[in-house]
């Protein structure tokens, strides 16, 4: 029985370092695949001569293939495992502060309120598009959370119903403002809206890395202070974790996540839903392992899925409807399983 438990203990563990190490093959099977094909050999050698200008394969490196890879490829699979480990980590977090099942970045409307923020910076040009979808974010979250919040107590249900509402408002905000755009711009507003990377530059990732890189150190440092506020506000004070503090540091990250990645990628839903259930799933419901986990496999989830968008068909579909297919009928079997669940 022990040599059983630990066998399994061993397998586990040994799911969980290559979890962790996965990103690395994927992010280099992304950079080969595409309309112009790459080996892994020219790719590692394409970055070590941008980087040092020494190749270790003694690949002959062409111009085109430099260009195809540095100049388009790269950066696009970068901002596809930035965004994906944003979202999945701003999903975990929200789902274990507010002990549900079902809320992420797009079930509470955050991610409908960062996208009006940046088109309405983009449209009107008022304020960095960064700090309007992070701005319009926090509205979102203040918003939803204030509606669904009845005697200090916040039900499944209330906190989804109070997401839809909100998202159904930002939604028609940013339809309002699609009538007042340039027609020229207008198209590629409504394809952004979608979820897309087709539009990635070096540019976007430097503007949003920053915004990225302090919501994740946020949430990293804080996250063994997740398992103490998932056991509720009461059990956090007697443990001695002021509630109202962390989870206002934790929100804060968490909306800083989603809001950077909306704002440079449009609205890409449910990976905040599914990749923190999938590693709650395999290794449990502690936090000091379920963010780093999350973010690995939701880095890597977003590039696959992004590889296809790009390379399925002759023309490109955003990365949003295929990350709304597959992840409606996960959301649609954790609907029916929460209160079996005893998450109420």
């Amino acid at each position: 029985m022990e040599r059983r438990k630990f066998d399994k203990s061993s397998k586990r563990r040994s799911l969980e370092i290559c979890l962790y190490f996965i990103p690395i093959p994927v992010f280099l099977t992304a950079l080969c695949i595409g309309a112009y094909k790459l080996r892994i050999t020219e790719v590692i050698d394409i970055i070590l001569y941008k980087i040092c200008g020494y190749t270790l394969f003694d690949s002959r490196l062409k111009a085109l293939a430099v260009k195809a890879l540095f100049d388009i490829r790269l950066p696009r699979v970068i901002l596809s495992m930035l965004v994906g480990a944003a979202l999945s980590v701003s999903g975990a977090s929200f789902q274990s502060i507010m002990k549900n099942p079902l809320v992420e970045p797009y079930t509470l409307g955050v991610s409908s309120g960062a996208a009006f923020g940046a088109a309405f910076s983009m449209a009107f040009s008022l304020m960095p598009v960064q700090i309007s979808a992070f701005a319009f974010a926090m509205l979102s979250i203040a918003l939803c959370y204030g509606i669904a919040r009845q005697k200090e107590q916040l039900s499944v249900i209330s906190l989804i119903l109070a997401g839809i509402v909100i998202s159904s408002i930002f939604t028609a905000a940013l339809s309002a403002i699609q009538l007042f755009v340039d027609p020229l711009k207008l198209q590629g507003l409504i394809f952004w809206t979608m979820g897309a990377f087709y539009t990635t530059t070096w540019s976007k990732v430097f503007s949003s890395v920053g915004f990225m890189a302090a919501g994740f150190a946020l949430i990293f440092i804080f996250r063994w202070k997740l398992n103490i506020l998932s056991l509720g506000d009461q059990e956090a004070k007697i443990l001695g974790v002021n509630p109202a503090l962390y989870k206002g540091i934790i929100i804060f990250a968490a909306t800083l996540l989603a809001s950077s990645s909306v704002a440079v990628t449009g609205i890409i839903s449910l990976v905040g839903l599914m990749i923190p259930h999938v590693c709650r799933m395999l290794f449990g419901p502690d936090n000091k392992k379920l963010v780093p986990l999350s973010m690995a496999l939701g880095a890597s989830y977003l590039t696959v899925v992004d590889t296809f968008a790009r390379n399925l068909f002759t023309f490109e579909i955003p990365v949003g409807i295929f990350t709304t297919f597959l992840g409606a009928p996960f959301f649609i079997i954790l609907l029916r399983k929460v209160r079996s669940a005893g998450w109420n």
